[in-house]
């Protein structure tokens, strides 16, 4: 059952072809995005971090979200728990979930919404990981999540308020 689950998977994505980033990213920014309106539209929501930020506290956040959380993250969840979760199972479709599941529970406490939008971040994040270990090497597979979460951290943080400013739904 697991292998049959790991060959939809990486048919579905297309995991061996060269598209693997964009149609993985893809697929967590469009889940996010559909989110985020849904939430604007819906509930009229859109949370702002601060209102005022000071010097420091800019300067904190931005040595937080581009530095500390991706290096800290991707060590706990990529490094391991999810060798932790594939070693125990042997399965990569269960380490992926899993890790994916785990990641998107401890952002719980920011919102609900937040973490429904980072289970598809967690997943592909997850499925970067295993995909460049498995083809290279860890210490590249973990460069290669840290990037992506920084990359991610700064669309979250700069690219959809940006978005939203551009389509005057301030």
């Amino acid at each position: 059952m697991a292998e049959q689950l790991n060959c939809i998977i990486y048919n579905t994505l297309g995991l061996n072809k060269k598209l693997f980033l964009i149609r993985v990213y893809g697929l967590a920014v469009v889940w996010a995005l559909a989110l985020v309106f849904l939430n604007y539209f819906i509930f009229n929501d859109f949370v702002k971090v601060f209102s005022n930020p000071s010097d420091d506290e800019i300067s904190a956040a931005l040595i937080l979200f581009l530095i500390d959380a991706p290096l800290t993250e991707t060590l706990i969840f990529q490094c391991f728990i999810q060798a932790v979760l594939r070693h125990a199972k042997g399965s990569p479709t269960f380490s992926i979930i899993g890790s994916a599941i785990i990641f998107s529970l401890v952002h719980l406490h920011n919102s609900t919404l937040n973490a429904i939008i980072i289970i598809a971040l967690g997943l592909a994040l997850a499925l970067t990981y295993e995909y460049v270990r498995m083809r290279i090497g860890n210490i590249y597979a973990f460069i290669s999540v840290c990037i992506a979460h920084i990359l991610w951290n700064v669309f979250a943080v700069i690219g959809i308020p940006f978005l939203f400013i551009l389509l005057g739904l301030e």
